[in-house]
């Protein structure tokens, strides 16, 4: 029923409209024309308003102001990332310059050469990394290279163990399944190697020692290795855990201090 009332509505609707498109066109041959000439003067009225419109549009400049706009934004974006690329360049300065000037200050004390790191200390899952220097520049096997904190002064990090004429590997002194005679508050003990600059050792129970204690070796000239970390004591036990890191990030290193073996 309701798809019947709709097709007959539209069929009244589409009759109504063909009756008063033969209306039009009879009053227009009775008018001689008149009809279509108000139509096309309309028509002709409507196209020339908006040709207008267009035309004072395009004189006032809006599409050109728009793109004048989109170029100078494109063109401040392109100068913002260019300051964004030469502000960490300027980082990457100072930071090396920082560097440099503690490394500077171990040197006053320290007969040696400086030499730039050039493999990740963390790309090698064996404790090791190469340096830019070598047989060349005076770098020997077995000499200690050395680190160095905030106020100069250095902390063994490793010895070279093999060197070519411009490259040297160097061993880190806590790589893993590593021993290092240390000292600690007085107190001999062999520092286990875990690896990133970690190690353990085991100390007599009873002796005082504190997080942030310096960690020495004679093997070194009892030269700096690392600082207390952490102190572990069981009631049970006759010894004391202790562990013991570097004081600064071996992920971050640029440059390090090798002096010769025996020094």
């Amino acid at each position: 029923m309701m798809n019947s009332y709709r097709q007959n509505e539209g069929r009244r609707r589409l009759f109504i409209a063909t009756i008063f498109v033969f209306v039009v066109f009879g009053i227009d041959a009775l008018l001689g024309g008149k009809v279509r000439g108000l139509v096309r003067a309309g028509g002709g009225s409507l196209y020339s308003a908006g040709a207008h419109t267009l035309t004072r549009i395009a004189d006032s400049g809006f599409f050109s102001s728009r793109r004048t706009l989109a170029e100078d934004n494109r063109s401040l974006r392109e100068q913002v990332a260019e300051l964004e690329v030469r502000a960490a360049a300027v980082q990457v300065l100072r930071d090396e310059n920082a560097a440099l000037r503690a490394i500077v200050r171990l040197a006053e004390a320290e007969k040696g050469i400086t030499a730039p790191i050039v493999s990740s200390v963390r790309s090698s899952p064996f404790g090791t990394f190469s340096i830019g220097a070598g047989t060349e520049d005076g770098v020997m096997e077995g000499s200690i290279v050395m680190t160095n904190d905030a106020g100069g002064g250095g902390f063994v990090v490793g010895r070279v163990s093999d060197v070519g004429k411009r490259t040297a590997l160097v061993l880190e002194l806590f790589a893993p399944d590593t021993s290092v005679p240390v000292v600690v508050r007085g107190a001999s003990a062999f520092a286990e190697g875990r690896g990133g600059g970690n190690a353990r050792a085991e100390i007599p129970r009873g002796l005082e020692v504190a997080p942030g204690d310096s960690v020495t070796s004679r093997l070194f000239g009892g030269r700096a290795v690392g600082v207390v970390g952490s102190v572990l004591s069981a009631p049970s036990s006759a010894t004391t855990e202790v562990y013991i890191g570097l004081p600064v990030n071996l992920g971050a290193l640029q440059f390090v201090y090798v002096i010769p073996p025996g020094t």
